[in-house]
């Protein structure tokens, strides 16, 4: 385990220079490259022992290519451990191409998926195409990305890459922003990725986890995702989300596919335009807060009321034990609730679905169910609302659906004519232009 005190100083080999201090416990870090016009601000803990390994992160901007250097660490730093003196040298010169590697511990251009995302956004051109391959591994740091389009981040397997950490809204409260230069505080927010001003961004066989407990933090809101784009494009593919509270935030367009999204108190949310969620897992776990909550799927804030909002499109929404071992009880997980905002709209569709008995038989909580208000439109109908069409229970079996209360439910055209492929959903992309995005 971790001391109280010391710190870990990295030299440079060639004139004993020191280039780098690195303190115990918490300190605000800017995530971003070295003189990019805007940062991610947080508050991060860079020293961390997880079994017998010691996790360091250096700042951004100490090191340069080609050289030697050794690490000293401190005798306070891990009491009753003999920690040595180790040395490593950096690569000979950075990448030059648009496809960029990134290992824990073999042969890469990067260590960390931020020194990628760093170079692509610096180094390469907005509109070009960028490819960040992850060999499997654990990589523990938050992340952002600024003002770069056609970034795809792929993972050599789902459960093999694996990033993580632990970001709330105790830590880092709100949905964050970018900050300049000056003076900046931390304002970067409670997701593990949060991402800015990017069109066609592409997640693919990899896992992030923010490892957040709700019952360990005074505000357990924890985000995995925030993609904070308007009218900007993301891609989830044979992908996994793991979180409790407020696992996914989007705005605009976004398509998850074959993907994992796991949570419990609405963890799908935000102020989007399109999301679909194809042939995916969306799985309630039980709360480490309350175990007799089953929380709740959704909570829409979406823009206009001609969006359609959040759709669920031939997925299967399970249930699970959460991160102390508790599963969700039976009718307690409800498909969305009500923001209460009088300016977004709860659009929310659920089109052939296979739904468990996690899920609560009214469905939707509001006007007054779970002392939630009333949603906006508080009377749904085909445009939009909550929309339900061809739900079943995992076996396939059409679901009895007499005791939903708040929703409409669609008839095959209205499903059909409104969420029948990607490409009549994400029609109003672009004023209008459309996207159909492909497996």
């Amino acid at each position: 385990m971790l001391g109280s005190g010391g710190a870990i100083r990295i030299h440079r080999v060639r004139d004993d220079a020191l280039v780098d201090s690195i303190p115990l416990g918490e300190e605000v870090r800017a995530i971003g490259y070295p003189g990019q016009p805007r940062a991610r601000h947080v508050r991060f803990t860079p020293v961390t022992v997880e079994g017998s390994t010691l996790l360091v992160q250096p700042h951004l901007g100490k090191l340069d290519y080609a050289t030697d250097y050794y690490v000293l660490v401190d005798a306070g730093v891990v009491p009753g451990s003999a920690v040595g003196r180790w040395t490593f040298r950096t690569a000979d010169a950075a990448p030059s191409g648009t496809t960029l590697s990134v290992n824990d511990d073999g042969r890469a251009d990067f260590r960390t998926v931020q020194g990628a995302l760093n170079h692509a956004m610096r180094a390469v051109d907005k509109a070009t195409p960028v490819t960040v391959d992850i060999r499997n591994g654990r990589y523990r740091e938050l992340l952002f990305i600024l003002g770069k389009d056609k970034l795809r981040l792929r993972g050599e397997s789902r459960d093999g890459v694996v990033i993580y950490a632990t970001n709330n809204d105790g830590l880092n409260p709100g949905s964050g922003a970018s900050q300049g230069l000056g003076a900046p505080s931390f304002s970067g927010g409670r997701a593990l990725l949060a991402v800015e001003e990017s069109d066609l961004l592409t997640l693919e066989n990899l896992t992030l986890r923010n490892t957040t407990l709700r019952a360990n933090t005074r505000s357990g809101q924890a985000e995995t995702l925030y993609f904070n784009v308007e009218g900007g494009r993301l891609v989830a593919k044979n992908a996994s989300f793991f979180s409790e509270q407020d696992t996914i935030q989007v705005k605009g367009y976004a398509w998850f596919w074959r993907t994992l999204i796991e949570g419990n108190v609405d963890f799908i949310w935000g102020a989007n335009r399109a999301a679909v969620f194809e042939e995916s897992e969306l799985r309630s776990v039980g709360d480490s807060k309350d175990a007799q909550s089953g929380g709740y799927v959704v909570q829409a804030r979406t823009v206009a009321s001609s969006d359609p909002g959040f759709v669920c499109l031939n997925s299967a929404l399970t249930h699970g034990p959460g991160p102390k071992g508790n599963d969700v009880p039976p009718g307690a997980t409800w498909l969305a609730r009500s923001p209460g905002t009088a300016s977004t709209w709860d659009n929310v569709a659920y089109i052939n679905c296979r739904m468990g008995e996690h899920v609560a038989p009214a469905g939707w909580a509001g006007a007054g169910v779970n002392r939630e208000p009333a949603p906006n439109p508080a009377l749904a109908d085909a445009a939009r609302g909550w929309r339900e069409y061809g739900s079943m229970d995992l076996a396939g079996k059409p679901l009895d659906l007499s005791r939903r209360a708040g929703g409409y439910m669609l008839t095959a055209t209205e499903a059909a004519a409104r969420f029948g492929s990607r490409k009549v959903i994400f029609s109003g992309f672009n004023g209008g232009e459309g996207w159909d995005p492909a497996p």
